[in-house]
């Protein structure tokens, strides 16, 4: 994790920021550390020196006061004098010590007052002369340089304490000023050679403050990364707890649009405030069961199911209900839910979401008449391939057919004519007979020729004419039975259409032989008989109805007058309406039949006014 964090991440952190600030204490701590060892190090060794050095020049002093005395007192006058002896004793004892340089020792007399060495330097005159302004001079210490090296110098003030060493320094210096009793003639010097010492001492005092600062800080350090650890640790698991908790509220706010929650009792606790846009807002559901605020869209078993799971304590999904929204439309909802239990396993309700599933079930209804649809078109399609297969076969079998029945029906044809010729005018009574017989010959001929027609393929001979003239010669040229009227109410004008005359002649003449053949029991019985033609242009068509006022077509019968051979009269071939309908339909149009039983049929073409010439299949 700290890795992951780096570097700068630590430094730019609040732990790093105190870190950064622990370090800089410890930098002070270190060298408020280190300077005060090094200054107790230099306190001490100026304490030690100085209190030997004294020692030292306090027994020197002592030893040449003792001299003096013992000079006077035995009056030994050819003995060096107090002065004299004590240069020589020290410049011995350097001599002497020359060789360790550990210790350099004087004796020296005031500037220009001097009986045998004078101050080694003005700082040492300067601080002999201070010495003769105090009342009671006291030794004084200090590190100095001389000739380059730091030494510890101490200087001890050497006072006129006898009469007998004044009197003797007196005489040694006649032409100078008198000295008295008392009075500051010199003093002694020792110079300690320190520079090693002070080396040292802040060589020590420098690693001492390094090593605090180094084992202060590196504890802080570890423990400022550890905490840093932790909180990177903390902060990662918080952010990862709060993408887990977004993402759970996305995918629940994506799958639902609103949440809802019953207590034990099953009435709702809470519902979030999307709840509106089902109708009810959520103030209308507190306290109240379902079944209380859902008004439609649920049938008596479905609640039984739905209550049947409640009572279980079971999970349910996908309840669906309805309610009509603010704006009064109709609304579909699907409703999910999940029971709560409490540490101790007791049931404490439900809680749950819900969506608007309108848009869903309005394409599960568009796709359910897609497929009804679709499966509409495929039966047609499948229906048309078996109709071409049947017409296939009904062509093969016809073209067969027509060769071997043909023949014969020539043969017979002939035969019947040789005979008439043969008994004419014998009276033998076989005219009707043999009449019957030749029509019976051409109706087996029709029948042949209408299968033929049917099944074979032929190309439209089209032409341009006015509809309503063309339509009114053929109706002039049909022979109407006694007893049906027909009337026409032509109303196209001079609308001109692009047809086949001769195919589309067959058309109406075949619906108004059928018309006339349906009015024969109305004829016989007295009743209205009447066939109506009539015509109109309508938006890119032109529409030709053929009605009439007979007995109707049955409605189990209705959805197969366009089969081929199918047919309820006992001397028709079925190919009549069927053949309507190709020659229609390779027009580029639509033939449609409305009928009622009692109240007549009605039989409505319509073709396009602007035709593509085309073969029919």
């Amino acid at each position: 994790m700290l890795r992951d964090a780096g570097l700068g991440g630590f430094i730019r952190s609040k732990t790093g920021s105190r870190f950064l600030k622990f370090v800089c204490f410890c930098a002070v701590l270190a060298a408020g550390i280190g300077y005060g060892v090094y200054s107790f190090s230099i306190a001490a060794f100026t304490a030690n020196k100085s209190e030997e050095k004294i020692t030292a020049l306090q027994l020197v002093d002592a030893f040449v006061t003792n001299y003096a005395d013992m000079r006077t007192k035995f009056g030994n006058e050819t003995a060096p004098v107090p002065a004299t002896f004590r240069a020589h004793s020290i410049d011995i004892f350097n001599k002497a010590r020359s060789a360790d340089s550990v210790l350099r020792l004087l004796w020296v007399g005031r500037q220009g007052r001097e009986i045998a060495t004078p101050p080694a330097d003005a700082q040492m005159a300067e601080t002999i002369e201070a010495f003769t302004q105090e009342v009671n001079p006291k030794p004084r210490s200090a590190f100095l340089k001389v000739g380059g090296e730091t030494v510890f110098r101490t200087i001890y003030p050497s006072l006129a304490s006898q009469a007998s060493c004044v009197n003797c320094h007196n005489k040694l210096a006649p032409d100078k000023v008198s000295w008295h009793l008392n009075d500051v003639m010199g003093a002694f010097s020792i110079d300690v050679p320190a520079g090693a010492f002070i080396q040292r001492a802040l060589l020590y005092s420098a690693a001492l403050a390094a090593m605090v600062f180094l084992m202060v800080a590196g504890s802080g350090l570890l423990i400022s990364l550890l905490h840093f650890r932790q909180i990177t640790e903390r902060e990662a698991s918080q952010a990862r707890l709060k993408e887990s908790e977004q993402r759970f509220r996305d995918f629940a706010e994506s799958a639902s649009d609103w949440f809802w929650e019953q207590d034990e009792n099953l009435r709702f606790t809470y519902l979030s405030d999307p709840v509106r846009h089902s109708g009810l807002p959520a103030a209308a559901h507190l306290g109240k069961t379902r079944q209380e605020v859902v008004q439609k869209g649920v049938t008596e078993e479905q609640w039984l199911a739905h209550q049947q799971d409640l009572d279980a304590r079971r999970p349910f999904q996908n309840f669906r209900i309805q309610r009509n929204s603010p704006n009064s439309e109709l609304r579909h909802i699907s409703v999910s839910g999940t029971p709560v239990f409490d540490e101790r396993g007791k049931f404490r309700g439900y809680r749950g979401t819900a969506r608007d599933v309108t848009a869903e079930v309005s394409n599960e209804l568009e796709l359910a008449r897609r497929v009804d649809e679709r499966t509409a078109q495929l039966r047609a399609a499948q229906e048309e391939l078996l109709g071409k297969e049947r017409l296939s076969i009904l062509g093969q079998l016809t073209a067969t057919v027509a060769h071997e029945l043909r023949n014969p029906l020539s043969a017979i044809r002939n035969s019947i004519y040789t005979i008439k010729e043969v008994i004419a005018g014998k009276g033998l009574g076989l005219d009707r007979p043999l009449t019957r017989v030749e029509h019976s010959i051409v109706r087996c001929d029709r029948i042949v020729t209408d299968l033929l027609d049917y099944t074979r393929s032929r190309e439209l001979q089209v032409a341009s004419l006015k509809l309503d003239r063309w339509l009114g010669d053929v109706l002039d040229e049909q022979k109407i039975p006694d007893g049906i009227a027909l009337s026409r109410d032509l109303g196209a004008g001079g609308t001109t259409v692009t047809f086949d005359p001769e195919r589309l002649r067959r058309v109406i003449v075949n619906l108004v032989d059928n018309a006339a053949q349906a009015l024969g029991p109305n004829v016989a019985s007295g009743r209205e008989a009447r066939i109506d033609v009539s015509t109109r242009e309508v938006p890119g068509q032109i529409e030709i109805v053929v009605a009439d006022s007979g007995p109707g077509i049955p409605s189990d019968v209705l959805p197969k007058i366009f089969e081929p051979l199918f047919s309820t009269k006992s001397f028709g071939t079925g190919l009549g309406l069927p053949t309507v309908k190709q020659i229609v339909e390779q027009h580029g149009g639509h033939v449609s039949v409305t009928s009622e039983v009692g109240g007549g049929t009605r039989v409505t073409i319509r073709l396009p006014l602007q035709h593509r010439q085309e073969i029919a299949a």
